[in-house]
């Protein structure tokens, strides 16, 4: 699973709306590409999530797939995947086409 994570307060000031404003497009590209889909999510504690279900061996396309469809909503910087059981978090505006090497 990979977690998208958004700071509320960052999210609302970004003029997109909520969670769903940015859920729902990613549901129509996930579908659409059949890489993977939008499970659910939550917000709360200063923190929105949407979830997305990948398969394992995806998770490097995904990751590379989520950060160009979420650049392109115009997330704020401070939107971060957090994927699986990773300790550390990979900011949308990282580089382009990097995946950290734990990924593949």
């Amino acid at each position: 699973m990979i977690e998208v994570m958004f700071n509320s307060q960052d999210l609302a000031r970004s003029g997109l709306g909520g969670r769903d404003a940015v859920a729902v497009p990613l549901k129509d590209a996930l579908a659409a590409s059949g890489l993977g889909a939008v499970t659910g999510g939550g917000t709360g504690g200063g923190v929105s999530i949407v979830d997305v279900e990948v398969a394992k061996e995806r998770v490097p396309e995904a990751v590379r797939f989520l950060k160009q469809q979420l650049r392109q909503l115009g997330v704020p910087p401070s939107t971060v995947l957090n994927i699986g059981d990773s300790d550390v978090p990979i900011g949308v505006y990282e580089p382009w086409g990097e995946v950290p090497s734990r990924l593949g």
